[in-house]
């Protein structure tokens, strides 16, 4: 910035400089010295390295953020997969006991057949005995 500042600056106030008493060449070399502090205002556009700088920067926090969200990734998977494993646990407590239970409504079922029958046959025999002794003696 100073050599370009040095170079545009030189020949239009160079002899000047020399003559001039203090504060005098403010006012004339204004237009000059604004538009060099416009174009050295942003060091992105004029200088490359810092341009290049710039964008590491921007490239650094992406991957920062990359890694934060995969991070985070891996611990919902975790969490998931947590989930899952006492899903599973789960799962076989519910087989277990409804197996547990179709066994015992089986019992229950072939008792409840049994008592059935036996209070079938027993009325069936309350009704047939004297039946059939009415017909023997009638004989």
């Amino acid at each position: 910035m100073l050599s370009e500042l040095y170079g545009e600056y030189n020949p239009q106030f160079g002899q000047m400089i020399a003559t001039a008493s203090k504060n005098s060449l403010s006012s004339k070399s204004k237009s000059l010295l604004t538009k060099m502090c416009k174009k050295y205002s942003e060091l992105d556009k004029v200088d490359k390295a810092s341009a290049i700088t710039g964008k590491l920067d921007g490239v650094k926090v992406q991957m920062q953020d990359n890694i934060a969200n995969m991070l985070n990734n891996i611990e919902k998977t975790e969490s998931i997969s947590n989930q899952a494993d006492q899903l599973n646990e789960q799962a076989s407590v519910f087989k277990k006991k409804s197996t547990d239970l179709r066994k015992h409504m089986r019992c229950k079922n072939l008792k409840l057949t049994i008592i059935l029958v036996v209070v079938v046959i027993i009325i069936l025999i309350i009704v047939l005995v004297p039946v059939i002794q009415s017909a023997r003696k009638k004989d």
